[in-house]
C-alpha cells in the first residue's frame, strides 16, 4: 500500500489528496500531519508556491526522522496572485517523492471581484474578506471563495482535487520529466 502524507491537518485538504491519488493510484493510505508552511498567514503571489513546497518538505522530513514509510508528500497552500492589476485566488499543490522528484500545480485561477480584493488588502485573510462580504460569515469561510463566488457550484474540495491530479502528471510521464540526459 502507497503511504502519501500530507503537510496539514486540514480534512478538505487531506480528502482531496486522497480523491486525487486515487484518480491513478488503487491502494493508498493518506494522512495528515501539523507542518509549517513558513509564509505569511494570507501569502500572495510566489509565497504561495514557498508554503506549498515548504509544506511538502517539512512532513517529508517528518516521515525520514520517524520513520513513517511514506512515498510521496503533498503541500497545498491558498493565496493571492497579482496580474494586470487583479487579484486571483490559487491554489497551489507541490508533491515531492522519496527520490526528491517534485511538481507544482495550481488549482483554476479565477479572478477576485475589486470589492473583495480591497477587503483583501486590509483585512490581509481572504476567508475573513469573504465573510465579510457574506451573509453567512461562517457559512461563506467554511466552503471557501470559490463555492460563495460559485454559487456552491464549485467547492474548495473539488478545486484541489484538480490541483493534485494536475501535479501527479510528470510522476505518471516520469520518462518525459525526470528523465537524465
Amino acid at each position: 500500500m502507497m503511504k502519501v502524507l500530507v503537510g496539514s491537518e486540514n480534512p478538505v485538504k487531506i480528502q482531496s489528496v486522497r480523491k486525487g491519488f486515487l484518480t491513478f493510484f488503487e491502494h493508498i493510505e493518506v494522512e495528515g500531519v501539523a507542518v509549517d508552511a513558513g509564509v505569511p498567514h494570507q501569502p500572495t503571489n510566489d509565497e504561495t508556491f514557498e508554503g506549498a513546497k515548504n509544506r511538502a518538505e517539512n512532513v517529508k522530513r517528518i516521515n525520514d526522522q520517524q520513520n513513517r514509510g511514506a512515498t510521496f508528500f503533498v503541500g497545498i497552500e491558498g493565496g493571492v496572485l497579482q496580474l494586470q492589476d487583479r487579484w486571483f485566488s490559487v491554489n497551489v499543490v507541490y508533491i515531492l517523492d522519496q527520490q526528491n522528484r517534485d511538481s507544482f500545480a495550481t488549482t483554476g485561477l479565477y479572478e477576485l471581484p475589486s470589492a473583495l480584493s480591497k477587503e483583501l488588502l486590509v483585512k490581509k485573510d481572504l476567508g475573513y474578506a469573504i465573510a465579510a462580504l457574506a451573509d453567512d460569515n461562517f457559512a461563506a469561510r467554511e466552503r471557501g471563495t470559490v463555492a460563495f463566488l460559485t454559487n456552491g457550484k464549485i467547492d474548495r474540495f473539488q478545486n484541489q482535487v484538480q490541483g493534485v491530479t494536475l501535479a501527479l502528471i510528470p510522476f505518471l510521464n516520469d520518462n518525459l520529466y525526470f528523465s537524465r540526459s
